[in-house]
């Protein structure tokens, strides 16, 4: 395709900066120190930050391609690939995320006492689902990505919100469960007529009727 460049730096960087806060979650499992949870934490956060900084350093600003791509067949019986690759949109969103997942740890610091584990674990979830969504480049790999999100944001609304947590969580779930599943109805629709892929690059290059547009919008 020349719309894509493929990884330039020879390794898969936005895999690594996408999964490191998953292998930092699973490390939390078999800790017990609320001290030392916090520490790994912050460790792992500001080391995803360190593991992303190449993108910055070696993303080509001159050029409006997708760049860093990695694509693998996944379910080829769907036309699913494991295909993932940057802009210069995502590209600032990757950075803000794992900017904004250090103060999270930072300001959480003394706040939170109680299940302080089971906390910074869906910190560490929530911010590999937030990345995956910005690098997500296939529609199904996107939306297990923005599901994946959902579920340690509405823990951590419901389990450490305010007074009105309990409340607050049960909104946020009812709007993001109609919001999710007419997404998905987007996606299947998009899949159908758009020659049975899920790939967001041949789909945004297919000329939809203009009342299909508005319907999916």
């Amino acid at each position: 395709m020349d719309d894509i460049i493929y990884n330039q730096l020879g390794y898969s960087i936005l895999s690594w900066t996408v999964f490191l806060p998953v292998i930092g979650a699973v490390l939390l499992l078999f800790m017990r120190n609320a001290a030392a949870i916090r520490w790994t934490t912050l460790l792992v956060t500001i080391l995803t930050l360190f593991v992303s900084w190449p993108i910055l350093q070696n993303f080509d600003k001159s050029t409006y391609k997708m760049q860093f791509v990695e694509k693998h067949e996944w379910i080829p019986t769907w036309g699913i690939n494991y295909f993932i690759g940057i802009d210069g949109i995502s590209v600032l969103f990757i950075f803000l995320t794992t900017i904004i997942s250090i103060l999270c740890v930072l300001v959480s610091w003394k706040a939170i006492e109680d299940k302080v584990k089971e906390f910074h674990i869906a910190i560490l979830t929530m911010e590999a689902g937030m990345l995956g969504v910005f690098v997500a480049l296939d529609f199904f790999l996107f939306y297990l990505f923005w599901e994946a999100m959902l579920i340690p944001m509405f823990l951590l609304i419901g389990v450490w919100g305010g007074q009105n947590r309990v409340y607050a969580a049960i909104k946020f779930f009812l709007y993001t469960l109609v919001g999710s599943v007419l997404m998905l109805v987007g996606i299947v629709v998009l899949y159908l007529n758009g020659g049975q892929t899920l790939d967001i690059l041949a789909l945004s290059s297919v000329q939809y009727p203009f009342k299909l547009q508005c319907w999916l919008f």
